[in-house]
């Protein structure tokens, strides 16, 4: 049986005992059924991965006594950054999962012209917090030991005002190159740009390509939002990566 794993904000070290918090005790002690004596994984986002021991299971609380630690790094070589243009709720869901799984290390949601979602100010904490919780959950289940960045969305306009020194990739359904043909990023670090449901607009890509983003192609086949972000990044991951 794999040893579940769960991330946790606070200090680990070796031979502490913890207090398990309450959505780790509910999952590991109320749906898992652990028991005394069974190990479950911690992580904190700090580098490598602690085995812990149970050491109390009851109804509403729960221990543990860190027993080891592993420094293992499973973060990929290239630098990944995806900015992603707001799709509806349960696909960007979604494409934020997968894109931890393929080991994106930070997230931009974007506003563009065709954007049909649009948060209003009184929801974002919320929201911000339900991305997150998505975060930690994908890694937990991929392995990771780092936790990928997600910021506020704005707009396509201001994210392309912020300074970056990685190569930025537009997935684009046109006659561009594919990603095969391009040089490959000299400090590994690269932006993938996606657009919504509907596409970017003539004057959003005209915008992008004006700021020395380079367009690719992907195929002959249109592909939902969702699914052009996820393989974007596996090809990237592909070619200078670790797949």
């Amino acid at each position: 049986m794999r040893i579940p794993r769960f991330y946790i904000e606070q200090a680990l070290a070796l031979d502490l005992t913890i207090e398990l918090p309450t959505d780790i005790h509910r999952h590991a002690i109320q749906v898992l059924r652990l028991k005394v004596g069974e190990h479950i994984i911690l992580f904190n986002g700090q580098g490598g991965e602690y085995l812990a021991c149970l050491t109390r299971a009851e109804k509403r609380k729960s221990a543990v006594s860190i027993i080891s630690f592993d420094d293992i790094n499973r973060e990929s070589p290239l630098n990944t950054s995806l900015a992603l243009a707001m799709i509806k709720s349960d696909k960007m869901d979604f494409a934020i999962q997968k894109a931890v799984e393929m080991g994106v290390n930070s997230i931009q949601p974007l506003y563009t012209n065709r954007s049909i979602v649009n948060i209003k100010k009184n929801r974002l904490e919320k929201k911000m917090a339900h991305w997150q919780g998505i975060i930690r959950g994908a890694c937990e289940q991929s392995g990771r030991t780092s936790l990928p960045t997600i910021q506020a969305p704005t707009s396509l306009t201001s994210w392309l005002q912020e300074p970056t020194s990685s190569m930025r990739l537009v997935m684009l359904p046109e006659e561009y190159p594919r990603i095969s043909a391009l040089t490959p990023p000299q400090n590994h670090q690269i932006s993938l740009i996606v657009g919504p449901e509907g596409g970017f607009t003539e004057q959003e890509v005209e915008q992008l390509l004006a700021a020395n983003i380079s367009g690719i192609q992907f195929g002959p086949r249109i592909l939902r939002a969702e699914t052009a972000a996820i393989a974007g990044l596996s090809l990237c991951q592909q070619l200078w990566g670790d797949l």
